[in-house]
């Protein structure tokens, strides 16, 4: 399945990507994406300005597509976005590094933002080897890289998967 994810960016993006510990409210969801825009709008490496754009998807799971075809994100750029982050998370009491939660949901979709249940993963595991889940239940990717891999998979069946291998 092809999903229209990133659309003005190009497929070489790179991906970096944040799960909240929490479901954020409508409320700090807009805080906290306004005050993320502020910064990427001044996010830079060794001077040059770093093309980029975001999706939070279910008010918990943050991507970031990053253009490096005219600049990359070196390491020092993706340590400033990442002590933004988690200086975030303290002030809110999030944690933006947490991957223990996986977004999963029974409904075939196009649409790849809406309708995710979240669960620990050890909870999640132990739905599928219960039977409550089926292996072709949707799990959302954060293990994607890249644009053009979130556009192929950025919604995979639990069996195709890293989840899969727990078993």
């Amino acid at each position: 399945m092809n999903f229209s994810v990133f659309p003005n960016m190009p497929e070489s993006s790179k991906l970096l990507v944040f799960t909240s510990d929490i479901t954020l409210d409508e409320t700090s969801s807009k805080s906290f994406m306004s005050r993320l825009e502020e910064f990427l709008s001044t996010w830079s490496s060794h001077g040059s300005q770093l093309d980029t754009d975001l999706i939070l998807i279910a008010n918990r799971v943050l991507f970031i597509a990053v253009d490096e075809r005219s600049s990359s994100a070196s390491g020092c750029s993706v340590d400033s976005l990442t002590n933004f982050i988690k200086s975030e998370g303290v002030e809110s009491g999030i944690d933006w590094f947490n991957r223990h939660q996986v977004l999963y949901r029974s409904t075939e979709n196009n649409d790849f933002t809406s309708d995710w249940l979240v669960n620990t993963l050890d909870h999640f595991i132990s739905l599928i080897n219960d039977g409550s889940l089926t292996e072709s239940v949707q799990t959302l990717n954060t293990t994607v890289l890249f644009v053009r891999e979130a556009r192929e998979s950025i919604i995979q069946p639990f069996s195709h998967s890293w989840y899969s291998r727990l078993l």
